[in-house]
């Protein structure tokens, strides 16, 4: 019997097999990664979509494979396969010929920045729609790229699982506690699962020995990695929950503070969605009035694109009129009493003409007449404070505010648009209100067009800048942010003079005249400026309808009159909900109208109170993101803009295109019994080969192969030489295995030396290649 040294070869598993197991239980787990997002999303609409990416995603990643297409074309072209996907699956309206276009890609960019706008202060639940699908689906798929090229073109285990996890972490930390133990269980069950079919995947299929072969315990691994995931999950479900500082309250806060306490002041504008949940029910106010009437707390003349805000004004004492009562007004007198109001803003009907707080040592109650807006500078509005009020409020007809001009409200602010206001927005009011004759006949062509066309959702991207205008134009779903915002801005695009009001809708009656004023009765509406009468309001969002302005409007008295659920949270304002805190800064302006008599400020958080002037109206009202009012900070110049999104994208793909090289120096670090690195080294030497035509048949002997090498590749005969005879050694030779740890040249060990030879003979090859078919064999090596 011929007893000649080979280097046998044990088949263990088919790898069509190993790698098809191992792409499912990798899909499997970015499909429970994608569950996570029930913690974000409200309901499980989101499910099917998100499902349908993460499959598209591997599956594309799976056919590129079998293709053997190379990995610095598979990767892009997975990607291509995702974007394609999530364009169709939101945007197939806008395709061509199957094939996403300029209009695509524009619906595509609004719905980045209305999240990108808005990540800082939404609060879970969100709904699945305008932005947030969109970037959680591109989450999703992004997780299934990475992971597919991580285990299949890097040959990573566990590694794979790195960004589906990082994704489930961001979206549990900023989600709700819905199937938090669940869904954790669940992942890391899967995760699990994922992990060891990886590992069986990767576990070479040839597996190099020298000498005798080993026994395999295949047929006991199912059962075991069963049983393993049963395990780990069920203690991730048990255990998990009992670890201390499990039920803790959360590291990162993402309910902007409004988890409890009391309800503070309306924003500018009713930002409904950012801060405040769960209060739609709340009483705020209770109004004692001779009429019901929307309850105006300001109106925002400044549109930046960004937002509608308060202009700097000066505040005025409330100690004299405010005005009079012009003809046909009908008058109004209040008692508004707060109970959980806060913040600085009072509501009132509109106009006020006399105005003053009631029993309340230090309040000061200040009036400015270019907003209607009456503002309490002392301490911030508690519960009890009352004021009385007096307004006169306008009544108007079709037919005298058809006669009527709309051309000057005496300052241009009122006219004002940013040069980046949507073209869509223009081009939409010019076309809709075409057939309009008079100013008049154009507010109402408007109002009713958005009343008809439009529905009305609280499922919705807050917002009111001119992302969410164009996005509002052209989804016509929104709630009274949109609706007045773009109406008001819709207007001066024709030339008309406009503004937004804020406050809320009457509220719960009583009887006696009696109002209970809720968050849920959060409302905003545009008001248009007549020369011959002032402004005039207009309702634009279905569902709503202003008291005494049937007239002209022909809209109804209505409201959201859902009975009251005193143990249910509801959602929030606009009818759903109360607005979001507002707290005024320190910072103010003194008032040149008044005597400068220093009055007592107190500013929320402080303690005690700070002497200064009476603040002005703008320094009085934040931002609704924050940051600091006109009135504190200097307008900043324009500077150069850092594209952010790009840098961070071409160095995320830099990244991407390393990880082969980077997982392949780890693979082949030397680890393991210093027989079987001496195998994984002749493999490598002899696999590099067969790149310029050299094979060798699996039967021949080391010393065979060598000498086929040096007849077809003499570049490398020397190297392979030598390891074939160190190969031959330690199988026959008397030294065996401990061959390796003898030192050779230089000091060096044998197997180092061993090394060393593979790299030559890796080398050769690569050097005797042109640089394209380089190339390729660099990223073949992956697939």
């Amino acid at each position: 019997m011929s007893s000649r040294p080979t280097v046998a070869t044990t088949r263990h598993r088919s790898p069509v097999v190993t790698e098809a197991l191992a792409a499912a239980a990798l899909t499997l787990f970015t499909i429970t990664v994608a569950l996570g997002f029930s913690r974000v999303f409200a309901g499980w609409e989101f499910a099917r979509t998100l499902v349908v990416v993460a499959i598209v995603a591997h599956l594309a990643g799976a056919l590129l494979r079998l293709a053997r297409v190379p990995f610095v074309v598979a990767v892009p072209l997975t990607i291509a396969v995702v974007i394609w996907t999530i364009s169709w699956i939101f945007y197939r309206d806008t395709f061509g010929l199957g094939l996403p276009n300029s209009e695509t890609w524009s619906r595509f960019r609004l719905d980045l920045d209305l999240v990108g706008e808005r990540f800082r202060t939404e609060v879970a639940p969100v709904p699945f729609l305008q932005g947030w699908d969109v970037l959680a689906a591109l989450g999703v798929g992004l997780v299934a790229v990475l992971a597919d090229t991580f285990a299949f073109r890097a040959f990573a285990r566990a590694e794979a699982l790195v960004p589906g996890g990082v994704l489930f972490v961001f979206i549990s930390a900023l989600g709700t506690d819905r199937s938090r133990v669940a869904a954790t269980a669940l992942l890391v069950g899967v995760g699990v699962l994922a992990a060891i079919a990886l590992r069986v995947h990767h576990a070479p299929n040839d597996v190099p020995t020298i000498g005798r072969t080993r026994g395999s315990a295949a047929r006991l691994a199912v059962p075991g990695v069963v049983a393993m995931v049963a395990v780990v999950a069920a203690g991730s479900a048990v255990i998990g929950p009992r670890i201390p500082g499990a039920g803790a309250e959360a590291i990162y806060d993402t309910t902007n503070g409004t988890g409890g306490g009391r309800t503070t002041v309306l924003s500018p504008l009713v930002d409904i969605r950012s801060r405040l949940t769960n209060r739609s029910d709340t009483e705020l106010f209770v109004v004692e009035s001779t009429a019901d009437a929307y309850w105006r707390s300001s109106t925002l003349a400044e549109f930046d694109g960004r937002r509608w805000e308060l202009p700097e004004r000066p505040l005025r004492s409330t100690g004299d009129p405010l005005g009079s009562s012009p003809e046909g007004s009908v008058e109004i007198r209040q008692r508004i009493t707060v109970t959980s109001l806060g913040g600085a803003l009072v509501p009132a009907a509109a106009d006020p003409i006399q105005a003053s707080p009631v029993d309340r040592d230090g309040a000061d109650l200040r009036y400015n007449p270019d907003s209607s807006t009456l503002v309490q500078t002392g301490d911030e509005l508690a519960s009890g404070d009352a004021f009385e009020i007096v307004s006169a409020a306008p009544r108007f007809a079709a037919e005298q505010l058809r006669t009527a001009t709309s051309t000057d409200a005496g300052d241009p602010i009122y006219l004002e648009l940013p040069d980046s206001f949507p073209q869509l927005a223009r081009d939409t009011a010019a076309e809709i209100t075409a057939g309009a004759a008079t100013p008049y006949d154009v507010a109402l062509t408007l109002q009713q067009w958005m009343r008809t066309e439009f529905r009305y959702s609280l499922e919705i991207q807050e917002g009111h800048g001119n992302n969410e205008i164009e996005s509002f134009l052209l989804n016509r779903v929104g709630y009274c942010e949109q609706f007045a915002g773009t109406y008001a801005a819709m207007m001066r695009s024709l030339g008309f003079p406009s503004r937004v009001a804020v406050g809320f809708t009457p509220g719960l009656s009583e009887g006696d005249g009696r109002y209970s004023v809720l968050g849920k009765n959060a409302h905003a509406w545009p008001e248009i400026w007549f020369d011959q009468y002032g402004w005039v309001p207009f309702e634009p969002t279905p569902g709503r309808g202003a008291p005494g302005a049937e007239n002209y409007t022909g809209v109804p008295q209505q409201q959201d009159d859902t009975p009251v659920d005193a143990g249910a949270g509801g959602g929030p304002g606009d009818d759903g909900g109360p607005a979001p805190t507002t707290v005024p800064p320190t910072t103010v302006v003194t008032d040149d109208a008044l005597d400068g008599t220093p009055i007592p400020t107190t500013a929320p958080g402080t303690a005690g109170g700070t002497d200064g002037d009476v603040p002005d109206l703008g320094s009085l009202i934040p931002d609704d993101e924050g940051g600091a009012t006109p009135a504190s900070v200097a307008a900043e110049e324009p500077g150069v803009q850092v594209p952010w999104r790009a840098l961070a994208l071409v160095l995320f793909l830099g990244l991407l295109a390393t990880v082969p090289a980077v997982v392949r120096r780890f693979r082949r670090r030397p680890t393991g019994p210093q027989v079987d690195q001496l195998a994984r080294l002749w493999t490598r030497a002899t696999t590099s080969l067969t790149d310029v035509g050299v094979t060798t048949p699996t039967e021949a002997t080391p010393a065979e192969v060598a000498r086929l090498v040096g007849e077809g590749f003499p570049t490398a005969a020397r190297p392979i030489e030598a390891l074939a005879g160190v190969v031959t050694e330690v199988t026959y030779g008397p030294a065996g295995p401990a061959r390796l740890s003898d030192d050779g040249s230089y000091g060096t060990t044998v197997l180092g030396n061993c090394g060393v030879w593979t790299k030559q003979i890796e080398k050769a090859v690569t050097d005797s290649m042109p640089i394209v078919a380089r190339l390729k064999r660099y990223s073949t090596r992956w697939t």
